[in-house]
């Protein structure tokens, strides 16, 4: 199951590693030579090491500005947040853990890449500069996915050396999850995915403009306990479940109330927009004809057209084998007969418009 969210900090590269002559086994240039060609682009390859570079020191340079200010910036805008108290005591562990000492240096430079880091894929890469209350909510939001959630609680107060020693947890899992190399663009999740883990890219894929933009999720621990409706309305099928009841858990991940798709279907109303244009929540299966995929989804489709006529108001199962014309007129009959609740039949209905004979 597939839902759809370059790797910020790991994405400028200084050059083109390996020699120009070697093969692809130990050198990056016959793939770049490659796209080169294909995508027709007019930068001489003597130049790319150059622009490279040059992109490398930018990157760099960025990173490092925001470092520098990013306790400070959390710390003006929890002011303005005014967030409880184990969220003070917590960013009080941290902000000692970094702090720069008489000669200049941080007790815990790597502690700090991380955690900057990671608030940088929360920012994403919105056009406007962020406010120093969101750089508050996104440390907030990050302290509360990678810790317990009990001990991250306010109703449960915790003091400076309780805070301490969660800070300790906290460094040692925001190291697990982002002190390796791994893209940023997707990302996988399964039944050995660590619950703190599975709560940081939960919290991240939430987010409009952060990574992972695409979540490839096992089917049982994508089918509950996940919501990723706030930036997300497709779902990508990639080997459906026998059980439509199954599927219909894995499609209300993205289905739920204040989701990504209900506040465009808010916008669309508003603007006035006709019933098909209305966006809707998008579920593409991936099957291959001649396939074992083929029947899995033909037995599925089934299934679900009888479910739908148990549970969701569709009086006759379409699966139903009718053989003669009396009875095709019949079910005809008892099927225009039923409410409808699609937006263009609703639409039609408001305006005045005939429905059905």
């Amino acid at each position: 199951m597939l839902f759809g969210g370059y790797d910020i900090p790991g994405a400028a590269a200084r050059k083109v590693h390996g020699d120009r002559e070697a093969g692809p086994d130990t050198s990056e240039w016959p793939a770049v030579i490659a796209a080169h060609q294909q995508l027709r682009i007019a930068l001489p390859l003597e130049k790319l090491d150059e622009r490279l570079h040059l992109g490398y020191e930018r990157e760099r340079q960025r990173r490092e500005h925001f470092r520098e200010r990013l306790v400070a910036k959390i710390e003006q805008g929890s002011k303005e947040m005014n967030p409880g108290s184990n969220f003070k005591a917590l960013f009080s562990a941290f902000k000692h853990s970094v702090t720069r000492d008489a000669a200049g240096e941080v007790a815990e430079e790597r502690l700090l890449v991380l955690v900057a880091r990671a608030i940088t894929e929360l920012l994403g890469n919105a056009s406007n500069e962020p406010s120093p209350s969101e750089y508050a909510r996104a440390f907030h939001e990050l302290i509360l996915a990678v810790s317990d959630r009990d001990d991250a609680d306010d109703d449960r107060e915790i003091d400076d050396a309780q805070a301490a020693a969660l800070w300790e947890t906290i460094s040692e899992r925001l190291s697990e999850e982002y002190d390796r190399p791994q893209g940023g663009f997707a990302r996988l999740m399964y039944g050995g995915t660590r619950p703190e883990s599975r709560r940081m890219i939960q919290l991240a894929f939430n987010r409009p403009h952060s990574f992972p933009r695409v979540l490839v999720a096992q089917s049982l621990v994508g089918r509950e306990g996940l919501n990723l409706h706030r930036s997300c309305r497709i779902v990508v099928l990639l080997h459906p479940e026998w059980n439509p009841a199954v599927v219909e858990q894995q499609i209300g991940r993205v289905d739920r109330v204040g989701s990504h798709w209900c506040n465009q279907l808010k916008d669309a109303i508003d603007h006035g927009m006709s019933p098909e244009q209305l966006p809707r929540i998008e579920v593409r299966p991936v099957i291959f004809c001649g396939t074992y995929d083929e029947h899995n989804w033909q037995v599925l489709r089934m299934r679900w057209d009888d479910l739908r006529a148990q549970l969701h108001g569709i009086v006759i199962s379409p699966s139903v084998a009718l053989h003669d014309d009396e009875s095709r007129r019949i079910m005809e009959e008892i099927t225009e007969a039923a409410p409808n609740f699609s937006p263009t039949q609703l639409e039609m209905r408001t305006m005045g418009v005939p429905v059905g004979k």
